[in-house]
């Protein structure tokens, strides 16, 4: 009897399918678009996983606030499941309910050390949002939770060019990013196109190759993620956002 395959990546087409996957973020034309400024610099990346994403699932850009009022910093690409969650419209802005939020990307046209120390600030003021009133959960995003109200952030850097040299580069740029967020969980993951992603609180990273294996990667990691905490977090409380300082309701 012939063995059978354990995994589908076994199969030749659905290897195949994985390679052409990356590869299609990487050859489309408007990746010309790397260097410029604005909506195009993000309009790139938000297409491709508009695309690419689940029907449940969908990206917006904007800011996140909280139950208590504090804002987030302006996000690129904010994450969230649209089949129960959507974001308010003001003043030409989208704006999601820090319940709302699964995951977030900041695209950057050019990864330096001035970028990253930036890049740093704006994610401790993200995770200083406190969804359900209360602190985000653990740094480690496979740990298992059981509060449904306890819930995580997926942070991540999209750059279209760094200024470090080719040499060393998976090294060299993860000392940068760990001396720029020290001991704090700050940075989930950080793509570089064409030189590969590092996921910077676990220490580890992978270069990129010419099937786009790393890009692949980065974004399976962002599914994998919203899914499983779109999955065990509470929903939004809509009607606490609703609710005046002082009580206006009036017994009939």
């Amino acid at each position: 009897m012939a063995k059978k395959n354990l995994t589908p990546y076994l199969n030749p087409q659905f290897g195949a399918a994985v390679k052409d996957f990356g590869l299609s973020f990487l050859k489309t034309q408007s990746i010309n678009h790397r260097g410029s400024k604005g909506t195009a610099r993000e309009g790139v990346l938000g297409d491709f996983f508009r695309e690419q994403l689940p029907g449940r699932y969908s990206v917006t850009e904007g800011e996140v606030v909280d139950l208590l009022g504090n804002p987030s910093p302006q996000l690129d690409l904010m994450f969230y499941d649209a089949s129960v969650d959507f974001p308010f419209r003001a003043e030409g802005a989208d704006i999601l309910a820090a319940e709302a939020l699964l995951s977030s990307i900041e695209v950057k046209s050019k990864l330096t050390k001035a970028e990253i120390e930036k890049s740093v600030i704006a994610a401790r003021k993200l995770r200083k949002l406190k969804p359900f009133g209360r602190p985000l959960a653990g740094n480690d995003v496979s740990a298992e939770e059981t509060s449904k109200k306890a819930a995580r952030y997926f942070h991540c850097l999209f750059a279209y060019e760094t200024d470090l040299a080719a040499s060393n580069w998976l090294k060299n740029e993860a000392d940068r990013l760990t001396s720029a967020c020290g001991s704090e969980h700050a940075l989930d993951m950080v793509y570089v196109l064409d030189r590969g992603l590092i996921h910077v609180d676990h220490a580890i990273g992978r270069l990129e190759d010419s099937d786009g294996g790393a890009i692949t990667n980065f974004y399976f990691s962002i599914l994998n993620f919203i899914q499983r905490e779109a999955g065990r977090r509470d929903g939004t409380p809509f009607e606490r956002y609703t609710q005046p300082a002082k009580n206006v309701w009036i017994k009939v």
